[in-house]
């Protein structure tokens, strides 16, 4: 019995579809609604309207300076209140946040005016800064940083040596820099419980620990309980990487790290490195990660997948979690559920569910139309479908998510035209992320369409109307199935969270850290300056104006992608620190030296980057940077796979040519897609990198940098001189 049929077409590779049906957050309590409106008024309005400037006489935190019966806020009467008139409004002469700050998104400006219908109730107080903070003037430049550091200290050393190099930490502590409320710091523990569970296939729950108890902000997490201690990736080139024997799942993670600091100079760091950094063997000196950028980046390819070891083939990941779609769908062991309007797709959508190794399987099949060949009502058992999302328990209850072609390929994003994300602001669904966001009980509820549309029809209708009413089983049936799946998942989130919270905890800290623009203050907090004045000075000077941070000293804001690519730079002309750079991530195909990047010239025969299969394709590379260069190259297929195309570092001097190949050319082969080619370049000669494989794990190509001299206490391979380009060589 054949069940389904695949279509494709030649004009349209793929559809995925998942399960994005959200609707506007409900109606918060009093509480988190002040709690939210609290925030969005700190990020957004409190350089104009806050201690240090406050325009109309408004403090923008202090509710006593603008709500009243004959204020900017009129409790309980929008249409009184002027607030809510400037920010709503669409003449950029007249709105606030004045130009050229960005408007308020829908989503602030509808949450804001419920807070007013509310009647406006108080915002809730913002967590006191540690006392260490307030009273050490040494810490006047770095608040919280030294706090940080001796509190991880503190808590290794009062674990057992044979534990320590197992630790992990994460961090919200640089949030109280800049004012943040006690809910918002439980939503970030929540968020971190969450995240962390949903990236494991151990079967208990793990929940971190809490390592400062005065304000919850730093928090520890034993990674042999999530699995992460296990080496997925070997070497596959001759050079190794010293003092690393292996580099295990959350080396993965520090590699992609962008505000990496580490503290030369420092008795407190020193110090840990000798009783946690180096016998933890970590593969980049890092302490603890920030909260908000490890649930936002590790959810998200390609940590997501690789972190899970997801399998490329669909087939693969059914042999991996024990199911047998073919042999559950000719015994009936599968249930599906046809809809015609799923809330997801203007399309048919048909969801079916299987019984797996550790609880529910769930696959959806999304249609490019509802007619023809797409109709699933022309024939529920062997239909053309476009491509679907995989849901499944994972062995402690919680759900992983896998999205597909129509060949049943994985892919990392489905196409918009099939399905949005309503949390993101690019309306693009990842997989992972998004589906976390969405199935905040664990699967959605749906109604069946298929089954109540041939009960009704006779006998005679050309179609096994027998078989159809077999598979599509009654609601009844259905639902039990849904209430099991959703008691499984609420029990791991409670036992995860430590009781039943009302809100999904990742949406609201993962859309804060990825779509928020950043203001001055923001920046400021985040590098854990006191007051924004000292970064302010720094982004007036020639070589950060060049880069388009001057618009954050002149009120405006920047994106989150610009202030991480620039992140290094700052930390270095403000001395806080080295900055330990993610030179080596996956995520940053781009890190540009100081007065050097420009001047080196990456690039092709062919305009644009743009070949076709038989095509031969040449690369450059020109030094016109006024300094002798050592470069290295390294090539990436569509999939993912590396290859060192320089087998030495190269040296190049200043006002010549390299050629690849250095004779004849490589010959464009009939696979299309997107592959990369990256040059990495220095004044000073490095060491080559480490090419790391692994099975269902994207290749690393790891280069020895940040090798700590303790004796010393400096870095011995501080890249800060390092140019690393990538251009993108696409096959059509």
């Amino acid at each position: 019995m054949s069940h389904t049929r695949l279509l494709k077409w030649s004009t349209l590779p793929f559809f995925a579809v998942i399960s994005i049906s959200i609707p506007v957050p409900a109606v918060a309590q009093q509480d988190n609604l002040a709690a939210e409106v609290k925030q969005i008024f700190r990020t957004r309005c409190l350089e104009c309207h806050g201690d240090t400037r406050r325009e109309a006489d408004i403090n923008i935190l202090d509710l006593s300076t603008f709500v009243g019966a004959e204020r900017s806020v009129v409790p309980g009467n929008v249409d009184d209140s002027v607030l809510y008139d400037y920010i709503a409004s669409d003449d950029e002469d007249f709105r606030m946040p004045e130009a050229p700050r960005p408007p308020l998104t829908t989503g602030e400006i509808e949450t804001i005016r419920k807070w007013i219908e509310a009647k406006a109730p108080a915002f809730p107080n913002d967590v006191p800064l540690p006392e260490e903070a307030k009273q050490d003037p040494a810490l006047a430049n770095t608040i919280g940083t030294e706090f940080v550091l001796t509190e991880i200290l503190k808590f290794v050393e009062a674990t057992p040596r044979k534990d320590r190099p197992f630790l992990r930490f994460f961090s919200s502590n640089h949030l109280l820099a800049s004012g943040v409320t006690a809910e918002e710091l439980v939503e970030q523990q929540h968020a971190l419980a969450k995240a962390i569970n949903h990236l494991s296939w151990m079967r208990d729950i793990v929940k971190p620990i809490t390592v400062d108890k005065k304000s919850n902000t730093i928090f520890a997490v034993d990674i042999r309980k999530l699995g992460w201690q296990k080496s997925d990736v070997t070497p596959v080139s001759q050079q190794v990487l010293p003092g690393n024997e292996t580099v295990d799942k959350y080396d993965l993670i520090l590699l992609e790290y962008p505000y990496g600091i580490a503290f030369e100079n420092s008795e407190t760091f020193d110090r840990l490195w000798d009783v946690y950094l180096k016998p933890a063997g970590l593969i980049r000196p890092i302490p603890c990660l920030r909260i908000d950028w490890f649930i936002s980046v590790a959810t998200q390819s390609p940590l997501y997948e690789d972190l899970l070891e997801l399998p490329h083939e669909l087939d693969q990941l059914e042999q991996l979690i024990g199911v047998d779609s073919e042999s559950n769908l000719s015994s009936f062991t599968a249930a599906r559920a046809g809809m015609t309007l799923s809330g997801v797709s203007r399309n048919n959508r048909i969801v079916e569910r299987h019984p797996s190794r550790n609880g529910a399987y769930w696959k959806s099949y999304d249609f490019q139309t509802s007619k023809g060949l797409q109709n699933m009502f022309a024939d529920p058992l062997d239909f053309h479908y476009a491509g679907g999302e995989m849901i499944w328990n994972l062995p402690n209850g919680l759900q992983a998510y896998l999205i597909t072609d129509n060949a049943g390929k994985r892919i990392l994003e489905a196409p918009t035209t099939i399905v949005t994300d309503k949390f993101s602001e690019d309306r693009v669904v990842r997989n992972g992320l998004a589906c976390m966001r969405c199935h905040d009980r664990g699967m959605k509820r749906f109604a069946d369409n298929i089954r109540p549309a041939f009960q009704s029809l006779p006998d005679r209708t050309g179609m096994n109307k027998q078989e159809i009413l077999k598979l599509y089983i009654d609601k009844p049936a259905m639902d039990e199935l849904l209430d099991q799946d959703e008691q499984r998942f609420q029990t791991a989130m409670e036992q995860a969270l430590g009781g039943t919270v009302k809100h999904e905890p990742l949406t609201a800290t993962t859309r804060k850290f990825l779509d928020a623009p950043l203001t001055l203050t923001q920046a400021a907090a985040e590098l854990g300056l006191k007051e924004p004045g000292q970064l302010n000075a720094v982004f007036k000077l020639p070589q950060f104006t060049q880069l388009g941070l001057a618009g954050l000293s002149t009120g405006g804001v920047i994106r989150r992608d610009t202030w991480e690519d620039y992140y290094d730079r700052v930390v270095r002309q403000l001395g806080i620190g080295t900055p330990v750079a993610a030179v080596d991530g996956l995520t940053r195909p781009d890190h540009l030296a100081e007065g050097l990047a420009q001047n080196l010239k990456v690039s092709t025969n062919k305009k644009g980057n743009t070949f076709s299969p038989g095509d031969e394709m040449v690369i450059t590379i020109k030094n016109e940077t006024g300094v002798d260069l050592f470069i290295e190259l390294v090539g990436t297929s569509a999939r993912g796979r590396k290859v060192a195309l320089t087998k030495q570092v190269l040296p190049l001097k200043n006002g010549t040519v390299y050629r690849f190949p250095e004779t004849g050319a490589i010959k464009i082969q009939p696979q299309l897609g997107t592959e990369f080619i990256t040059v990495f370049a220095s004044p000073r000669k490095f060491a080559p990198g480490v090419l790391l494989r692994g099975e269902n794990v994207g290749d690393r190509f790891i280069h020895d940098f940040y090798s700590y001299d303790h004796n010393q206490s400096r870095f011995k391979n501080n890249p800060s001189q390092l140019i690393k380009k990538t251009l993108n060589i696409e096959t059509r």
